[in-house]
């Protein structure tokens, strides 16, 4: 504004005629008296035009943004942050020590139960069953060979040619070959188990999502292979505001967003609330269930959600940022007929952080139009409204 203001001054002298002043002549009385008419002049006209500058500009009605009060439905929502999981994660391991020789599932395939997904080295289980098999051949022909003598000394007893306590000891021969053949029967069958224990095979019906091991890979009992996470029953580890925890209850519905996948809503629903809150950050946990596709599963995936506690419905709806808090309350301004600000007080019925729009009520009406971003105003001033170009994005709103 000052550089105006000093070009105006320049401008308004350039048009007062100078006075013609000779060196050394002294100007007469009635020439002093018409330069300090003009000097006057010159002092009013800038005088006025400053107080036009400043009519126009420093005291001027300020120009506020407003937007027209509407009327409608709001869905009320928490919002949260959590990552996303699934409710059975198996880590699949050996039983045995051994070497890894084949993998036959990668991360992300999906699996069934029972599949196999790798096989151990079985060389030396094989021979270890070669060997239990023979000996459990030859306990059984011992015992069969037994079996035989037994039987034949027992037709000799009866004509007195073999002893009642001969045939006790061929009884107790045949007794300890069956034992042998038994023993040798559990042998066989241990080291075949063992053998079994070469494939690997799946826990879960599900998706891969880890792979430990590559062929040639030694493992020992336990040592995890692959992790498999049963895709029938996802959620996010959804934190909350403590501020919200009576809101949000088991059963409500909700709605999932994946990073990455802001364009594609997933509705779920609150699985579980977490009877422990987080003291540190101040936050509970909800467990809030969804259903993905298996192939599009990522555990760890971060995901937002937003947990529905209630709606409003053909209520007052004004812009989040026409709410201005002041203490325990909030207010909106109301520009009226005559351009003038009112300050009301409102209640908030249902806000979602997906609208811009906020169901309030309050001392207004559909139509009236509010001030958005009132930092500064005062009531009872005079503004100049300009309605908002383009409607505020309504979200959820109906």
């Amino acid at each position: 504004m000052r550089p105006f203001i000093h070009k105006l001054v320049a401008v308004l002298r350039s048009i007062t005629p100078a006075a013609n002043k000779a060196p050394g002549i002294q100007p007469s009385g009635r020439r002093i008296g018409a330069r300090r008419g003009r000097r006057i002049a010159v002092t009013l006209l800038i005088l006025i035009a400053i107080a036009l500058v400043l009519r126009l500009t420093v005291f001027s009605a300020p120009r506020v943004t407003v937007a027209e009060v509407k009327r409608g439905n709001v869905t009320a929502e928490v919002e949260g942050t959590g990552t996303v999981t699934a409710d059975a994660l198996a880590n699949v391991a050996s039983k045995i020590t051994g070497r890894v020789e084949k993998v036959f599932a990668d991360e992300g395939d999906i699996v069934k139960p029972n599949q196999i997904l790798a096989s151990l080295d079985q060389t030396d289980l094989r021979h270890e069953v070669a060997a239990a098999q023979a000996r459990l051949t030859a306990a059984v022909a011992t015992a069969r060979e037994q079996q035989r003598e037994w039987n034949r000394e027992k037709d000799l007893v009866g004509s007195g040619a073999v002893g009642v306590e001969d045939l006790q000891q061929y009884q107790e021969r045949y007794a300890v070959a069956q034992s042998a053949m038994q023993a040798a029967k559990a042998e066989l069958g241990v080291v075949q188990y063992n053998l079994s224990l070469t494939q690997i095979p799946s826990l879960l019906d599900g998706i891969v999502v880890k792979r430990w091991v590559v062929p040639g890979a030694s493992v020992v009992p336990g040592q995890p292979m692959f992790t498999v996470a049963d895709t029938r029953l996802i959620y996010v580890d959804t934190y909350i505001d403590q501020n919200f925890t009576g809101d949000v209850h088991k059963g409500a519905a909700a709605t999932v967003i994946l990073r990455g996948r802001e364009n594609q809503p997933l509705t779920g629903y609150v699985l579980r609330i977490r009877p422990r809150a987080d003291a540190a950050t101040e936050e509970m946990v909800a467990e809030v269930a969804f259903r993905i596709p298996p192939d599009q599963f990522q555990l760890g995936q971060w995901a937002n959600v937003y947990v529905r506690t209630g709606e409003a419905r053909d209520t007052l709806l004004v812009p989040q940022t026409a709410l201005a808090p002041m203490g325990n309350d909030l207010f909106v301004f109301v520009v009226d007929a005559k351009d003038r600000l009112s300050r009301e007080r409102v209640t908030v019925l249902a806000r979602s952080p997906r609208t811009s729009m906020v169901a309030v009520s309050g001392p207004f009406h559909p139509g009236d139009h509010v001030v958005l971003m009132p930092m500064g105003l005062r009531p009872g001033e005079t503004v100049h409204p300009v309605l908002m170009k383009s409607e505020p994005t309504m979200g959820s709103m109906q």
